[in-house]
């Protein structure tokens, strides 16, 4: 309990401390992990821990959607994508079909990838009053 509750602080600090364009690869990542936990459960006829995963997974692709400025073309492309993923999440979870995670997660990754190659030469605007 006391390891439990120390990584908790842990995340909780890496989270407070990270900028933007970590915190969306830190979404990114923690999405794929549950769409891969969904698919360990499914496989084991945990269907409750595969909801529970499935669940995660679409909450953190809300908070990606509605993170996104969508005066901009690339956030509606963004949106379009989200959308798309969070429907076939649901019908995962409804169907228990997990033919189409590897597509999924693969779509998750390469978004991240490139939000990490963007983080490379992320300078953070420091705002002056």
């Amino acid at each position: 309990m006391v390891l439990s509750k120390g990584y908790e602080k842990y995340k909780t600090q890496e989270v407070n401390t990270a900028n933007q364009v970590t915190l969306v690869i830190m979404l990114y990542n923690g999405c794929i992990k549950q769409i891969k936990l969904a698919v360990m459960a499914i496989g084991k006829k945990k269907y409750e821990d595969a909801n529970n995963s499935l669940k995660k997974a679409q909450d953190i692709l809300m908070e990606l959607m509605v993170s996104l400025d969508l005066k901009y073309d690339v956030a509606k492309n963004l949106m379009d994508i989200y959308m798309f993923v969070h429907g076939e999440l649901v019908n995962m979870n409804v169907t228990k079909n997990t033919e189409k995670a590897d597509i999924l997660i693969k779509i998750l990754s390469d978004l991240r990838d490139a939000w990490t190659a963007i983080e490379k030469d992320y300078k953070p605007v420091e705002y002056v009053d």
